[in-house]
């Protein structure tokens, strides 16, 4: 049974936010996920509490450990969070959990169609993924081709594609159905791929 048609092209909110660090704050980010190229591990997905490999669903690497960013950058996203919810028109609820990480994506990585609310690597009861931040760094001049995240409509038929513009902000809400376009970086090098960073606010 097909969604009702007036689903049919209406989206998500969603808010794109340009130079959310700076030139100087993405190059230290950008600088910190090129030093950690041996620390980044393969992307899992939930399952019953568990991370599990998934190489039809999704392809890429992660690394959980901001170091010393984690600290400035949570609050950052956190200063955010009332002006969203209003924006979105979503009640306001107390943060309870942050989550974050940084997700490479080279040659051939994507991510298929899901939502954020369960699909990380572990699920905490009490701490549902409620508003999804995913911002943008790469070497410049991009390296890369590909590597759109697709949102789609409340039908699941419609999409609009978000490009993965250097030092920008996407936000919406996690419970939102997007996906990751497959990536294309012929030289194949760490450094010149796509690179996100991953912030959920959970309540």
């Amino acid at each position: 049974m097909s969604e009702p048609s007036f689903l049919g092209g209406r989206f998500p909110p969603h808010r794109i936010l340009a130079g959310w660090l700076g030139e100087a704050g993405s190059a230290r980010l950008l600088e910190y996920a090129l030093a950690a190229e041996d620390r980044f591990i393969p992307t899992r997905l939930a399952a019953v509490g568990k991370g599990r490999l998934d190489s039809v669903v999704r392809h890429s690497s992660v690394l959980k450990d901001l170091g010393d960013f984690a600290v400035p950058l949570r609050r950052r996203a956190l200063a955010l969070q009332a002006e969203l919810e209003t924006d979105f028109e979503m009640p306001a609820t107390p943060r309870n959990s942050t989550q974050m990480e940084v997700v490479a994506h080279g040659h051939g990585a994507f991510y298929r169609a899901h939502t954020d609310t369960f699909t990380g690597d572990h699920y905490t009861p009490g701490g549902r993924r409620r508003l999804t931040m995913v911002y943008y760094f790469h070497r410049e001049p991009r390296r890369f081709t590909g590597g759109r995240l697709r949102l789609f409509d409340l039908a699941g038929g419609e999409t609009i594609d978000v490009e993965p513009e250097h030092d920008s902000l996407l936000v919406f809400p996690s419970t939102a159905l997007h996906e990751v376009e497959r990536v294309s970086c012929f030289k194949g090098a760490f450094g010149d791929g796509r690179f996100s960073l991953n912030i959920w606010l959970c309540g």
